[in-house]
């Protein structure tokens, strides 16, 4: 589509990655919460602007922001040289993000993103890419299972008095 347009994150775009992080994990996983301010405490931490000023600058970290028209509507992150202890390889990158805000899912900007994570992780010197995807999140897990990813772990994470399931997926690049 002619009017999405996707580029790397840089410093400047902190606040619309904060906005982005929190309303897309709400729209994703927000009810899965029983206690709100769990969440919104997890939101606040995780997507703050300043941990994301930090996180941006880092090397081994790359962000990528998407646009439909004038409008901000996802975002991606992958960790370079990101070891797994599922992953055997000396040089794997981790996937940790990749967000679309809810009414833009279907029109193919996360197959875009996919593809830049790809192209940048190939050109990075990575072996490998590996992610978490929450068990339940089945469409996420069949998007992963369609760009060649397959199951290699599970782990769990808690979130304030929440427990959830993740499976880790790898793929050879």
């Amino acid at each position: 589509m002619s009017n999405i347009n996707i580029r790397i994150a840089t410093i400047e775009d902190v606040h619309d990655l904060s906005f982005l992080g929190k309303k897309t994990f709400d729209q994703s996983f927000g009810h899965l919460f029983e206690d709100r301010k769990d969440l919104t405490d997890y939101l606040d931490r995780t997507f703050s602007v300043e941990k994301l000023r930090s996180s941006v600058v880092k090397p081994h970290n790359v962000y990528w922001v998407a646009y439909y028209g004038n409008t901000v509507v996802g975002y991606a992150k992958i960790q370079l040289d990101s070891p797994s202890g599922f992953v055997e390889s000396t040089k794997p990158c981790k996937l940790q993000k990749i967000y679309i805000l809810k009414e833009y899912l279907s029109m193919g900007i996360g197959a875009q993103l996919q593809e830049l994570i790809f192209n940048k992780a190939i050109t990075s010197g990575s072996e490998y890419i590996w992610l978490s995807v929450l068990k339940s999140n089945e469409k996420a897990v069949r998007f992963y299972e369609r760009n060649s990813y397959a199951i290699v772990g599970e782990h769990a994470f808690s979130i304030g008095k929440e427990d959830f399931d993740f499976w880790v997926m790898s793929r050879k690049l």
